[in-house]
């Protein structure tokens, strides 16, 4: 169906100079910087119970991240302390900044029950740019955006994460594993 825009309205003087607008603009823009600016007196007097403003105060307060949230990533954990990954590779080529660097170790038949893992698994935050394509690549659930933003450091070389500093125990992952099930399912013909 074809939508039909009438291009040949004429505007008055006043429309065309824009000047309510402005106006407008201009005291919603007074209004914010002075609920800002003198905002938190009545809370702080105690003559109001809420804050108008909504700023979070941070190290005091956290604020409650929604499941779609992309943090950092991080390695499932099984019950038995093994990462759930089997060093297929598909989030290290998914992976657009080149960050996740994984080197496989192979089973001769004696260490223990799994063919495959990975023996060094990193992933360097300074690099990574939080997209989620790690995630979607995964065939066996194993990498996930957890909802912890609070990775920065002074110095660059500390931001490089190991398989240990990277394993999140599945239950701790439990909303997010079933939101992801949820999406690929949407999208799974």
């Amino acid at each position: 169906m074809a939508y039909y825009v009438n291009r040949n309205i004429k505007m008055t003087w006043w429309e065309k100079i824009y000047l309510p607008e402005i106006i407008k603009g201009m005291a919603i823009t007074s209004r914010h910087f002075f609920m800002n600016l003198f905002g938190f007196v009545p809370f702080l007097l105690g003559t109001k119970k809420e804050r108008p403003i909504m700023t979070v105060y941070y190290p005091e307060e956290q604020v409650q991240y929604p499941i779609a949230y992309r943090g950092r990533p991080v390695l499932a954990q099984n019950e038995d302390g093994q990462p759930a990954c089997v060093a297929c590779g598909l989030c290290e080529i998914a992976c657009p900044a080149y960050c996740i660097h994984i080197e496989p170790g192979e089973n001769s038949g004696k260490q223990n029950q799994y063919e495959r893992w990975p023996d060094v698994f990193n992933i360097d935050y300074a690099i990574c740019i939080f997209c989620g394509n790690c995630e979607e690549a995964c065939p066996e659930e194993a990498i996930f955006m957890s909802d912890d933003c609070e990775i920065s450091m002074l110095d660059r070389k500390q931001m490089l994460y190991t398989k240990e500093q990277l394993l999140t125990p599945v239950a701790d992952l439990q909303k997010r594993i079933e939101f992801t099930r949820n999406m690929s399912a949407k999208w799974n013909y």
